[in-house]
């Protein structure tokens, strides 16, 4: 081994073990600035370096220098974007997952134009070059992800042989994330470095698209008559799966890439045989169709529900293929596939980094549009103010989402003024709780508890059962977690028990009920399961039958307390 391998052989593992350890200490905190780190960095830069390592030398050093700039300053604009005056803090994070995945997308793409640089000194190179790079290095992740599933089914038997002796503490030690994670980080850095030593690297990953390719015109027959069976079932029901817009989106993906293992550069024909040519060519055709139902379907959650930070990720993956879709499609048809493929790719790619990138700036940042936009549709009364949620909006939305909030403190109705003053006395370390431990904040349980409709009309409960309730569900009582807005649950007054007048007070929530005895204080001592909803209960007649505990009776339907 010369020397210059021994450096870079030392560069991959010192970047494995501090990617891992900085990955494990980050799946280990649940909160905090820690979990401010920049994710994309920590992630993508050692994968860029692994994959390219053969490149050694000041042209790596440089590209791995400017795409950590860019990726900072990406991550320091979403800083930005979530540090907010009315919070003061980072002890609540917003998750990094979609951030991570958009990005991922763009610089995986963007490799193979860098690799190839930096291999012919000059940006003048054939599509094939990017193509075949492209696909060296989904093979290279590929083989990793086999070698690191063999090494984690060793250790995992191991870990049941320690079990087994006695040795309990080894396993705990080993599957802890601090471990784990740099073990794995580890794993994948050293496979890759063998890999791309071994030429049969190439052979494999022509096989596997050859093979890829053969699956192509069946794929096809799929598409068309999925297309044809919709105006039979309709829309209805491919809308009622609730996973239209993903499955449809997978297809496309599954297409795209099918495509491409078959034509390859596009400079031969995939299949020797016309027909089977003509019937791979039909499946990008369909493209645009499945890219229009998808718009329809995110279209139709947007116009229900508003913009979210996860619907304008799933318009961002309906665009990206999309652009593919289309661009696939229209060079079908106008007779220029697959000579064409190289300008289309290189082309969407360019589109889709622009839209990342646009997505880390305030343009078309996911969580200034999903904070305006539902403002917007309660300012124009298509959400209730009960229905809002205040507190997501001003710990997860971020800096936009407390200027929305703001906004609606200034010139909002008074339901809507009170219930942003109330989040704003929140805590975030009990928000941060919240999210941990699915509990409500004190101030947002008391209120919730408070506003519960109490039958019959004119009861209410004393401030002593309301500390009890929010005392309870903060120790993570069952059926308040049932509980995230008033009109969740029904408080009711009755003689349940047989015997003395005992008093009892039912709290109902949806498909389940419990029964508490009054007393010096609230003791449990039934339940109650069934088909009603709490929503319901609050304008049905609720009577007692018969004994131990009487039957309650909502609707004329009978229902039994159990102990």
């Amino acid at each position: 081994m010369n020397s210059i391998d021994r450096k870079r052989y030392i560069w991959v593992v010192l970047s494995a073990i501090a990617q891992g350890l900085l990955l494990g200490v980050f799946a280990v905190v649940r909160s905090g600035p820690l979990k401010c780190v920049p994710l994309t960095v920590i992630f993508l830069v050692p994968f860029v370096f692994w994959l390219s390592q053969e490149h050694w030398g000041r042209r790596l050093s440089n590209f791995l220098l400017g795409l950590t700039l860019v990726l900072i300053v990406f991550w320091l604009y979403r800083l930005w974007s979530w540090y907010s005056p009315n919070v003061g803090n980072f002890d609540v994070v917003p998750s990094q997952k979609s951030d991570l995945i958009r990005v991922s997308m763009a610089v995986f793409l963007l490799i193979p134009f860098f690799q190839c640089r930096m291999a012919a000194w000059s940006w003048k190179f054939p599509y094939s070059e990017i193509f075949f790079q492209f696909c060296r290095n989904l093979f290279l992740l590929f083989q990793a992800s086999i070698v690191i599933a063999v090494f984690w089914g060793l250790l995992v038997t191991a870990g049941l042989l320690f079990d087994i002796v006695g040795l309990d503490k080894v396993p705990y030690i080993v599957f802890n994330p601090v471990i784990a994670v740099p073990l794995s980080s580890l794993t994948i850095a050293i496979s890759i470095s063998v890999a791309i030593k071994h030429p049969g690297i190439d052979s494999l990953g022509r096989w596997i698209l050859s093979v890829l390719a053969w699956l192509l015109p069946f794929f096809s027959v799929l598409s068309v008559m999925f297309l044809l069976c919709l105006p039979f079932s309709g829309l209805k029901t491919l809308w009622s799966t609730g996973q239209a817009s993903t499955l449809m989106l997978l297809l496309q993906f599954g297409t795209i890439i099918l495509a491409n293992a078959a034509w390859l550069d596009g400079t031969k024909p995939a299949f020797k045989s016309s027909f089977v040519n003509l019937l791979a060519k039909i499946s990008l055709l369909c493209l645009p169709f499945y890219t229009g139902l998808c718009i329809y379907s995110v279209g139709l959650r947007i116009e229900q529900y508003g913009l979210s930070t996860d619907r304008v990720h799933a318009m961002f993956l309906v665009v990206v293929t999309g652009i593919w879709g289309l661009s696939y499609a229209g060079a079908v048809l106008l007779g220029k596939w697959p000579g064409s493929i190289g300008k289309v790719n290189m082309t969407s790619v360019l589109f889709m980094v622009a839209i990342v990138a646009v997505m880390n700036s305030p343009i078309l940042d996911p969580y200034r549009l999903a904070a305006f936009n539902q403002a917007q549709r309660l300012q124009y009364g298509e959400i209730a103010p009960e229905e809002f949620d205040y507190l997501y909006t001003r710990f997860n939305l971020g800096r936009y989402g407390n200027q929305v909030l703001n906004e609606l403190a200034k010139n909002g109705s008074e339901p809507v003024k009170h219930a942003v003053e109330s989040a704003m006395s929140v805590e975030a370390s009990d928000y941060a709780n919240y999210l941990i431990n699915n509990v409500p904040p004190v101030s947002v349980r008391r209120e919730i508890i408070s506003a519960v409709k109490v039958k019959p009309e004119g009861a209410k409960l004393s401030d002593d059962y309301v500390n009890y309730f929010v005392s309870e569900w903060g120790r993570k009582s069952e059926i308040l977690q049932n509980i995230s807005k008033p009109d969740d649950a029904v408080f009711v007054f009755a003689d349940v028990e047989r015997g003395d007048g005992i008093k009892n007070l039912i709290l109902f929530t949806d498909n389940v009920g419990a029964v508490y005895r009054i007393a010096n204080s609230l003791e449990l001592v039934g339940t109650i399961r069934g088909d009603f909803e709490a929503r319901e209960l609050a304008s049905k007649d609720i009577k007692t039958s018969e004994p131990k505990f009487f039957d309650l009776n909502i609707g004329g339907e009978t229902f039994q307390i159990l102990k």
